[in-house]
């Protein structure tokens, strides 16, 4: 009789425990995650966004973009070429041409994709977060932000019909300018303690990016309950996967895309 009654307890709890889980999404980190040795495809790259597009269950992707030279927006994640591929120097010192040319140093030496080169059909019910980065590491300036609306408009991503589109960015003069062309704007937020001032100054911010383990579930509900979007990044060991859920943000922004779907279900 006692095992019996267990027995129900753990059904009732992974019933329940999918009933939450069921509302979070999940985003791969720079496509299938960052840094994951046993990754199929380097972060960033076409193929690795076009693998976990096709994994059942997730969500979409969150890619990191910096604007070249000649203004095309290219998928890359370092301040400097060399850390990651076989070019020097950074995207923002380079024209498209020249980038086109280089290869990362990984096993499958893909080449760096530029944001057009996507087959955006693949985000049909999906989203996808652009991480848009507002600094030459190279020459210490700012990169244009009228260039970037620019290159996003030329590709329809202010309103997609079919899939959805956000922007994250860590500069606060391009929320506005981001917001009056239509984009959903997110921004990273590092403690509940910043919250007042943001929503003060920024009401325009639909939504922020955590860090997992710098968050508690009371601080995160305490966002979400001002209407704005909570998603959580730095989630990759089963345990920090489990930790992030029990939080219950809008999304998760994974580097172990199986391993989150699996703790969801």
């Amino acid at each position: 009789m006692f095992g019996r009654t267990l027995i129900l307890v753990f059904i009732l709890f992974s019933c329940s425990k999918k009933q939450e889980n069921e509302t979070v999404k999940i985003l791969g980190h720079a496509a299938t995650g960052l840094n994951i040795l046993n990754s199929v495809y380097h972060d960033n790259s076409k193929e690795a966004v076009e693998f976990a597009l096709s994994i059942e269950g997730c969500n979409g992707v969150e890619i990191d973009l910096q604007l070249s030279k000649d203004g095309d927006l290219w998928l890359y994640h370092d301040e400097k070429l060399e850390t990651e591929t076989n070019g020097s120097g950074c995207i923002s010192s380079l024209t498209s041409a020249e980038i086109s040319e280089l290869t990362y140093t990984s096993f499958h030496t893909e080449h760096l994709a530029k944001l057009a080169s996507l087959d955006f059909t693949q985000f049909k019910g999906k989203e996808l977060i652009l991480d848009l980065r507002q600094w030459n590491f190279c020459d210490g300036t700012f990169v244009a932000i009228q260039k970037v609306i620019e290159q996003l408009n030329e590709l329809n991503l202010s309103n997609p019909a079919d899939f959805k589109v956000m922007c994250l960015v860590e500069y606060t003069a391009w929320i506005e300018p981001l917001h009056s062309n239509g984009f959903s704007v997110f921004f990273p937020l590092y403690s509940l303690d910043e919250f007042p001032e943001m929503e003060d100054q920024f009401p325009l911010i639909d939504g922020y990016v955590v860090k997992n383990p710098d968050w508690n579930e009371n601080e995160i509900q305490n966002i979400k309950n001002s209407s704005k979007k909570v998603y959580i990044f730095e989630v990759r060991s089963p345990k920090g996967i489990r930790n992030a859920f029990r939080k219950l943000p809008d999304g998760l922004i994974t580097d172990d895309i199986r391993n989150t779907l699996i703790e969801k279900y």
